[in-house]
């Protein structure tokens, strides 16, 4: 009798440990882009990506289709799958992303896209744009700004036209529609129509000195000897003056972008926009492992003395909302009002700390969003130190075959508070011609180059054998004393 009760629980102790499996094992293929359904666009072109995984959490293929019709992909890595929407028909779009995985299991996705077509050069909205040197300690190079989007711009287009309204020169390669590499930001009194074999942009009216002042973070350097193959925090000063961009500092250096907290794994030629995007321009010393774009490399070839980290650095937390309402205050006028002011120097602190926990930086575009819907009647004493221009920073360019971002970046002086401005009057500094020995060679031609990505918020789906574990081991305990009682019964 006793032999015959222990067959039946052990028989339901292998039911409820099926039962107990996590649902991703069976679930089939998961996907996710970043489009969204119901969106109304007037630009004829839109890039998204795409991540699909089989419930194992390995990127698997999808299948994309505009109005039935199938799209190539416009850039594929080890993350995910970039896609360029050209919308031709006006009014309601479907566009269908879908998977197959796990024993023929199909998981689609179906978004519908209104277009409505703009005139050529007609402006489809606004992106709020950033220029970002935290790697180095410099804070903003270009402060949060909106700019407004033209029919048929693609995103290098802006960024040019960003950097010149902003006193700064771009070197790169290839041009604003194909092929565009952001080598270094310069100086925009620079006056080599080349530097490193990549060309000028026009030179501003209104030309700035960089005025970089290396304060690389401690919490960085750690990782950076541990992971670069050459690493001088004085090599900007030494070899670059005026100059920012590849292997600057480190041999993992380089301008790369975001837009909407995914680095894209295309170039800035590539990446067509759409209204309310947020594109954070970042500098980077780590293949963007400092900044959360590591992912966009593809993870592969990258490695420095120990091996690249498989997920970057640290975590990164998702500061574009904090960057859009840092955007809005410095447009609103309501600087000079003490809370505001008080929450915008502590918002430009959180942004500008590498590691910030998402608590922090949430927290502090909490208190920022709530100054400026009710901002004090009373004047800060510190608003006289809140300048409403772009404060000058450094930038640099990524020395991978991959970048599918532009790398830009600012540095300010230590020793100014978190929101000021180098001044215009200030002597620039002209770089010398003479190449440094640590300048390397071009892994690839621009052609063939993508943008570091890595979107450190969004983790790839895993296993979760945390339930099964302590389920299954619950269920053991159960029949365990079942059977301990059934015999002192017996």
């Amino acid at each position: 009798m006793t032999k015959k009760i222990i067959a039946l629980l052990l028989c339901a102790l292998c039911f409820i440990g099926a039962l107990a499996l996590p649902a991703a094992a069976s679930a089939g293929p998961t996907i996710e882009t970043t489009l969204t359904d119901n969106m109304t666009l007037m630009g004829s072109k839109k890039t998204f990506d795409v991540f699909a995984r089989n419930s194992s959490g390995e990127k698997i293929r999808a299948v994309v289709k505009l109005n039935g019709e199938p799209l190539a992909p416009t850039w594929d890595d080890t993350d995910k799958t970039s896609y360029t929407l050209c919308f031709t028909k006006e009014g309601e779009n479907i566009v269908t992303v879908s998977a197959t995985s796990d024993g023929g299991r199909k998981t689609e996705l179906t978004y519908r896209i209104t277009y409505r077509k703009a005139a050529p050069n007609e402006a489809i909205g606004s992106a709020v744009w950033s220029v970002e040197l935290f790697s180095i300690g410099g804070g903003y190079l270009v402060y949060p700004t909106e700019m407004p989007i033209y029919e048929g711009e693609t995103a290098a287009e802006q960024l040019i036209r960003l950097l010149s309204e902003n006193g700064y020169v771009g070197y790169y390669s290839g041009t604003p529609k194909q092929g565009f590499y952001l080598g270094y930001i310069a100086d925009g009194t620079s006056q080599n129509e080349k530097y490193n074999n990549y060309q000028k942009s026009a030179p501003p009216k209104a030309p700035k000195a960089l005025n970089i002042k290396t304060a690389i973070p401690e919490v960085l350097k750690p990782y950076l000897t541990d992971t670069m193959t050459f690493f001088d925090e004085s090599d900007y000063e030494k070899n670059w003056t005026g100059y920012i961009g590849e292997f600057v500092y480190t041999n993992g250096a380089g301008w790369m972008y975001s837009v909407n907290n995914v680095f894209p794994n295309v170039g800035f030629a590539d990446e067509y926009l759409s209204d309310g995007d947020v594109v954070r321009v970042q500098f980077t010393l780590g293949y963007g492992a400092d900044i959360g774009g590591l992912g966009a490399l593809g993870n592969g070839g990258f490695s420095g003395s120990d091996g690249m980290p498989e997920s970057g650095y640290f975590k990164v937390a998702d500061k574009d909302n904090l960057t859009a309402l840092i955007s809005k205050a410095r447009a609103s006028g309501l600087l000079g009002r003490a809370n505001v002011n008080k929450a915008y120097q502590n918002a430009l602190s959180v942004v500008q700390t590498l590691d910030a926990a998402q608590s922090a930086v949430d927290s502090a575009a909490n208190a920022l969003s709530s100054a400026l819907s009710a901002p004090d009647s009373s004047s800060s004493s510190t608003s006289s130190s809140v300048q409403s221009s772009s404060s000058s920073s450094v930038s640099s360019s990524m020395t991978s075959s991959v970048q599918s971002s532009a790398f830009s970046s600012s540095l300010e002086s230590s020793s100014l508070p978190a929101d000021s401005e180098s001044s215009d009057s200030e002597e620039t500094v002209q770089r010398s011609t003479t190449q440094s020995s640590s300048v390397q060679t071009e892994s690839s031609s621009p052609e063939t180059e993508s943008s570091i990505t890595e979107n450190v918020a969004r983790e790839k789906p895993r296993f979760p054998l945390f339930p099964v574990i302590f389920g299954g081991a619950g269920i053991i305990a159960v029949v365990v004393i079942a059977i301990i009682v059934i015999k002192k019964r017996l």
